[in-house]
């Protein structure tokens, strides 16, 4: 697993945590309330998306209890299993991407996204 954690204590911070759960790596994003990336993650699955899953949480709780984890969204091939595993919010991937690209780069007007199993070409 790589880890790109700022390795910040949570007191009273509230975070939200973003799930990208996919045939080849889980993406992992921890956003403070200010939606500033506090840890993010790139981890691949070796076929073993939740296994990897549970490990990462884990490495994420030891850090931030759970009652700091105001929301959780989470989208990826593995997503929908994911929700009803652990809780939180399914989105779909053209969804989320499109959202994220337009607020993020609001000129932008292609997002190529090239996964493990399909390609996507959303047109904003």
């Amino acid at each position: 697993m790589t880890n790109n954690s700022k390795q910040v204590k949570s007191d009273n911070q509230k975070y939200y945590l973003g799930l990208d759960i996919g045939s080849v790596s889980l993406n992992t994003v921890l956003l403070d309330e200010k939606y500033n990336v506090v840890e993010d993650y790139y981890d691949y699955v070796h076929g073993k998306p939740f296994n990897v899953l549970k490990e990462r949480l884990t490495s994420i709780l030891n850090n931030h209890p759970s009652g700091t984890i105001s929301g959780i969204s989470v989208t990826g091939t593995g997503g929908k299993l994911a929700t009803e595993l652990i809780g939180g919010v399914f989105v779909n991937e053209i969804i989320a991407q499109a959202t994220s690209t337009g607020k993020l780069y609001p000129d932008a007007q292609t997002v190529i996204e090239i996964g493990g199993e399909d390609s996507k070409l959303i047109m904003l």
